[in-house]
């Protein structure tokens, strides 16, 4: 009986790996590296650009904290460069079985779809806390390296104002972000891909089909983007993303590409939006995923 009761649950364990090792593919590693490297690129020229001249942006000095950076790779990934991530792992994962027919083998293996829609959602979370993890790590070292290498210079009072002699003003004062913060943005960040993800795997399940998936994945957060500027912006998941994370608008297309950063953020407000958008998103994706259409072969 003992023997039994093990078996089960090392094949689910095995189950669970398998759904990380299935992430290995060149075009999710692809992705990931791409957004790694525009989110270091994006700081590197920022930094390069203003910290000869003291203008830099107290956002960007601040990473060279280790928890102000995390933060900054938290906000990466709950905005577009995220939304993108997300839509190509649920195409080249989720998207591809369903195109390909295998959807039903694995139904075989594992009838309970709840079961094996965790296991998609737990992998690709999975990757993204690894993926901001190492993002923000990089950040940190990177912005370390341009402190010491190329400091911020305080910029320079006209001699007219102090008597022929050349003062310097201190530079902008910077905010740091503390451990508490930098864990509540990936908390936030774990939550907002959660939408993602479930709606890249709800146009999944309706379309069978990797580009449908990638299409509609990213495409209807990117049409209604123009939206924030209307006075429906409130009733927006991009407005309940910005609220959540508490994004600061200095660092809009900076440290987050997003389209908004509120003026009087909500984040508990946004926060429950977010988790009932989600929640609803997820439920749906199960329901298609569990519909006869996706047991039919591919036509």
């Amino acid at each position: 009986m003992a023997g039994t009761r093990r078996r089960p649950a090392r094949g689910e364990g095995t189950a669970w790996a398998g759904e990380l090792r299935a992430l290995w593919t060149a075009p999710v590693w692809g992705a990931t590296a791409a957004v790694m490297l525009l989110a270091l690129a994006l700081v590197g020229r920022l930094w390069m650009a203003g910290a000869p001249y003291g203008v830099l942006d107290p956002s960007v000095s601040s990473l060279t904290s280790l928890p102000s950076a995390l933060r900054a790779a938290a906000w990466q990934f709950a905005t577009l460069l995220g939304l993108v991530l997300t839509a190509v792992v649920v195409a080249t994962g989720l998207g591809q079985t369903l195109e390909g027919g295998t959807w039903s083998a694995l139904r075989l293996f594992e009838n309970r779809v709840g079961v094996l829609w965790a296991r998609k959602v737990g992998a690709a979370l999975a990757l993204s806390l690894a993926s901001q993890i190492v993002t923000g790590v990089l950040l940190w070292l990177s912005t370390s390296a341009y402190a010491r290498l190329w400091p911020v210079r305080p910029r320079a009072v006209p001699p007219a104002f102090a008597d022929g002699a050349v003062h310097t003003s201190p530079p902008l004062p910077v905010e740091f972000a503390t451990w508490g913060q930098a864990a509540g943005a990936i908390a936030a960040a774990l939550l907002v891909q959660l939408l993602f993800i479930s709606l890249a795997a709800l146009a999944a399940a309706l379309l069978r089909s990797v580009i449908g998936t990638l299409a509609l994945g990213i495409g209807p957060l990117l049409v209604t983007a123009p939206l924030v500027l209307l006075p429906a912006a409130p009733f927006l998941p991009h407005r309940w993303i910005a609220d959540l994370l508490n994004l600061p608008a200095e660092a809009q297309y900076q440290l987050y590409l997003w389209n908004q950063a509120p003026s009087d953020p909500a984040p508990l407000t946004g926060g429950l939006a977010l988790a009932g958008v989600a929640a609803l998103a997820a439920v749906a994706a199960w329901a298609a995923l569990r519909s006869e259409r996706a047991l039919r072969p591919v036509d």
